[in-house]
């Protein structure tokens, strides 16, 4: 079965940056680096875990927890932005919590888009939340 041509450009794009991060960048750069969040010893039979698109960990004192999003935001519906944009800050705090509570070590987090949206409202609106 074909995939959607939207999910097949959403990987090439995905494909693309953690190529061009791991040709320009030296060492210390991982993509799709695994982690696992705290264990529960009385959860032992539910591991949460989660795959990070761009770690990079050789930068001093912190690490850089980055997640590739192919989001089109002018194509995504005005009821649904504030949902979506929500789970993208979710997945990426989750990520961080991670690394600040269990590790106790600094994070710079990111999100990586295709394109910032032409609309200047839905810019505002997109970085407000991501901001807030």
């Amino acid at each position: 079965m074909l995939e959607p041509e939207i999910l097949r450009q959403g990987k090439d794009f995905h494909q693309r940056v953690q190529s061009d991060w791991e040709r320009t960048a030296e060492d210390g750069i991982y993509k799709e680096h695994a982690i696992v969040f705290g264990i529960d010893p009385k959860k032992t039979t539910h591991i949460r875990r989660g795959r990070i698109d761009l770690f990079v960990d050789e930068i001093g004192d912190f690490v850089a927890v980055i997640e590739i999003k192919s989001t089109d935001w002018e194509r995504v519906k005005p009821c649904n932005r504030r949902k979506l944009v929500a789970t993208h800050c979710k997945q990426i705090w989750n990520y961080i919590a991670k690394y600040v509570d269990e590790d106790r070590i600094d994070v710079c987090p990111g999100i990586i888009y295709p394109r910032a949206p032409n609309s200047a409202d839905i810019r505002h609106e997109v970085e407000k939340y991501i901001n807030d």
